[in-house]
């Protein structure tokens, strides 16, 4: 699919949710700084609700389902770039609200970024622990997992040291989660 099919295929799924979200005339809305996925995409004036962000990546997901894989990774990175800055970390005054769907939503681009640059999925994940993953178990130990994977063991005990200081996980879950971490870093 070419991105102009693509584009004119996200602008009529951005009419079918027109309920589900709203628009602005400026989108100034905070991300990596980098505007040209949301240009590539047409949603320069889109704000999306969390909800209405993960039923539109999960579309985005499965157009891209058999392209080849840089392509489906750019059109992807695309969208969580486009999403994301719309809504917003929560840690930065950018509107993260939305419970469990902005988190789930900024979780998976974390792990997209982690396909091709672990630097890049760190930063996400930065970003995320003061804002939409702060209150989220899940966080502590999708962060922990990701820095054993990437041989960062210390980084791995620290996330979960923090998610137990926290009071997001109590000591036997971060125990558990440590030795899964352990475990994922000897595969690796």
């Amino acid at each position: 699919m070419s991105s102009a099919a693509l584009r004119d295929k996200i602008k009529g799924l951005l009419v079918e949710g027109e309920g589900e979200h709203t628009s602005s005339s400026s989108s100034t809305a905070e991300g990596d700084g980098d505007d040209s996925s949301r240009h590539t995409l047409g949603l320069t004036s889109t704000l999306f609700t969390p909800q209405f962000a993960e039923s539109f990546i999960a579309r985005v997901e499965r157009e891209c389902e058999g392209l080849p894989a840089e392509e489906r990774r750019s059109r992807l990175t695309a969208a969580y770039r486009s999403v994301t800055g719309s809504l917003g970390s929560g840690g930065d005054g950018g509107g993260g609200g939305g419970g469990g769907a902005n988190f789930r939503v900024w979780l998976k681009y974390a792990r997209l970024e982690a396909e091709s640059s672990a630097e890049a999925a760190r930063a996400i994940f930065v970003r995320m622990e003061s804002g939409v993953g702060a209150d989220e178990s899940q966080y502590y130990t999708a962060r922990a997992l990701f820095e054993a994977e990437h041989g960062a063991m210390q980084a791995a005990e620290a996330a979960l040291r923090r998610g137990v200081e926290a009071g997001r996980l109590d000591v036997a879950a971060a125990k558990q989660a440590l030795h899964a971490a352990q475990r994922a870093a000897a595969v690796c």
